[in-house]
């Protein structure tokens, strides 16, 4: 054991920090049951799936993504320490950045065009764009973190994240077997273009107050900030579930008939207290991994070896949904209901976190993290 993992013990043996790769690890399994239902083609109203819709809406969508997107910001504040601490000058690290965001942007985009997902391409085109944050002061940051919030809340109106259209869906796969190999691609790419495009407000925020956060190194060292973490999961976790409540039941058919402006002010709040949550889940699995009885867990590590290997993973569940929801293969799109899909995500999250837990005892890195890493690094090692 390396000797900050002796005298830290929320680091790993690699010295890696343990509360963000918990909680990345443990956001998959969210990001799982919030993508998982999206490839069901018939969302018939039955009391089963409303309930499920409802429970989902309240602590699931929505409240996910923020928490990703605030660990990306807090990683490269963590990828930016390192290259200080290594003598490497800002014009270097902007250059690596770019390339690290430009490789994310095409690994993006071959998902998106493969298996129907942009996530990966707006981790990519934050890096591009907003990488200087890096270089803004603390009063700033916060300042872009709550006008970009306000804008996110605004236009959360219109683009609210779990929205579920009840009946018969047309999902990706099914548009995908209707039509040919190259209008799949063209309609894919457009859409991936424009929806990144369109969603790309909606990072800005956490971003912020991640690279905010690890500034502060909030997660680098939770047990000394034990307070500050339960107070902050307990406010945020709060504001998640309440503001959820109105979107959720409207997405579930218990509230039936809203006027428009009941209908908008819903999608809003629900929007904004996703970040509410993002940060909620955050501080509490913070919290958690300052415990010494936590950290000495086998669970707990196995989870943290999921969160090394997000990107594998994130992929990884991607594939698993196209097998297993797409007609001709194993087809669950067509007949399953969201208690299924549901099933099939937690199936999906405790595989990968078996699979992570060997990766880890053989010392063996997530393929897409060790190809990104090459990427993003050949051109100084080849100097």
């Amino acid at each position: 054991m390396s000797n900050d993992a002796k005298g830290n013990p929320s680091s790993s043996s690699s010295g890696r920090k343990l509360a963000p790769d918990l909680a990345r690890g443990f956001m998959l399994l969210l990001i799982a049951l919030a993508h998982a239902n999206q490839n069901l083609l018939n969302l018939e109203a039955t009391t089963l799936n409303r309930m499920i819709v409802l429970l989902r809406q309240i602590f699931v969508d929505g409240r996910a993504f923020p928490v990703f997107f605030l660990l990306f910001g807090y990683g490269m504040v963590q990828l930016l320490h390192r290259q200080e601490v290594k003598g490497h000058d800002w014009p270097f690290i902007r250059k690596l950045f770019l390339r690290r965001g430009w490789w994310l942007l095409l690994l993006g985009f071959a998902h998106a065009v493969s298996l129907y997902d942009i996530t990966i391409g707006l981790y990519g085109m934050a890096t591009v764009i907003f990488f200087w944050f890096l270089r803004l002061s603390d009063k700033k940051l916060i300042w872009i973190a709550a006008a970009t919030l306000l804008l996110a809340a605004v236009l959360g109106s219109e683009i609210t994240r779990g929205e579920y259209e009840w009946g018969h869906v047309t999902a990706a796969p099914e548009i995908a077997a209707s039509a040919g190999i190259v209008d799949t691609i063209l309609t894919r790419s457009f859409n991936w273009a424009l929806y990144s495009v369109i969603l790309l407000h909606q990072v800005i925020p956490a971003m912020a107050l991640g690279i905010w956060a690890g500034r502060k190194k909030l997660l680098d060292h939770p047990e000394l900030h034990q307070s500050l973490l339960l107070r902050t999961a307990a406010v945020g976790l709060a504001l998640s579930t309440f503001g959820g409540i109105p979107f959720a039941l409207l997405s579930s058919l218990y509230w039936n008939s809203p006027s428009e402006a009941a209908t908008a002010i819903a999608g809003s709040l629900h929007t904004v207290t996703g970040y509410a949550g993002g940060i909620g889940w955050a501080a509490l699995i913070g919290f958690i991994a300052g415990s010494p009885r936590i950290v000495r867990s086998k669970l707990t590590r196995a989870v943290a070896a999921l969160g090394q290997r997000s990107l594998t993973f994130y992929i990884f569940q991607s594939i698993v949904f196209f097998i297993v929801f797409t007609e001709g293969i194993g087809g669950l799109g067509a007949i399953g209901n969201q208690l299924s899909s549901d099933i099939v995500a937690w199936l999906t999250w405790i595989v990968s976190i078996i699979i992570a837990e060997f990766m880890q005892r053989a010392n063996y890195a997530g393929p897409a993290e060790q190809l990104l890493r090459q990427l993003t690094y050949q051109i100084p090692q080849n100097r």
